[in-house]
């Protein structure tokens, strides 16, 4: 009876050094370290657990969030953030950005703002802030908005999406030419939504669009010549 009571106080020994010994800053460390998207987010989250204030966890699960395209979870993240830590411009950024792909232009403007406020150099908040306003019918502010993104020459994809917010913004007024330059130029900076514009607003140039056709035309002529048939993709097994 003795050698039981013996080794039952010593596994609750065990059991308590090893609850004891589970370390916040440990699993954060492992977050940071992980490849793996669900294995970060795992370890952030038992941090968090272990230490609720742990504001470093809140943003890079926020970010994580983010990329999954899970904006309410990386809204909570980052709104928790702003209540245990100061303000930080890249903070209220990433909270508009969140509010803008779930659709809640007027909470996107706000945060978007307020990042501007803390640093008016922060190109990427100013295009953001312009799609939010051009998705509320305020195309004279995205038009602003997107011109001082330009001016302000920050990532080339936010350069590019503020030269599309201001092209969209630019045809809703009847400004057509400079919509159709600023298009153009988007895709310079950045073509991955360039066939996209060019089905949406038709701004191919005629050249391209003759060539497009003669190519067509060889197309057909090759099938009803040679009997060439499209094979449809095999089912996989």
């Amino acid at each position: 009876m003795r050698r039981k009571v013996i080794c039952y106080l010593i596994l609750l020994l065990l059991l308590a050094i090893s609850a004891y010994g589970e370390n916040a800053t440990d699993y954060f460390n492992l977050g940071l370290k992980s490849t793996a998207t669900h294995t970060k987010i795992k370890y952030f989250s038992k941090a968090l657990e272990l230490a609720p204030n742990m504001v470093e966890a809140y943003e890079n699960r926020g970010m994580l969030y983010y990329f999954q395209r899970k904006f309410e979870n990386a809204i909570q993240d980052f709104q928790t953030y702003l209540t245990l830590a100061p303000p930080k411009a890249e903070t209220h950024r990433m909270l508009g950005t969140c509010y803008l792909k779930s659709k809640d232009y007027s909470s996107a403007i706000y945060h978007l703002t307020r990042a501007i406020d803390m640093d008016p150099d922060l190109a990427s908040a100013y295009s953001a802030r312009a799609e939010a306003y051009f998705l509320k019918g305020n195309y004279d502010i995205t038009i602003f908005d997107a011109t001082k993104a330009i001016e302000l020459d920050g990532n080339p994809r936010d350069i590019a999406d503020a030269f599309r917010a201001r092209a969209k913004a630019y045809r809703k007024i009847g400004k057509n030419d400079l919509s159709a330059a600023d298009i153009r130029t988007s895709w310079q900076i950045d073509p991955r939504y360039a066939y996209y514009y060019k089905a949406l607003y038709g701004y191919a140039n005629p050249e391209g669009m003759r060539k497009a056709g003669f190519i067509v035309i060889i197309a057909i002529a090759f099938v009803i010549i040679f009997g060439v048939k499209l094979k449809p993709p095999e089912k996989d097994e």
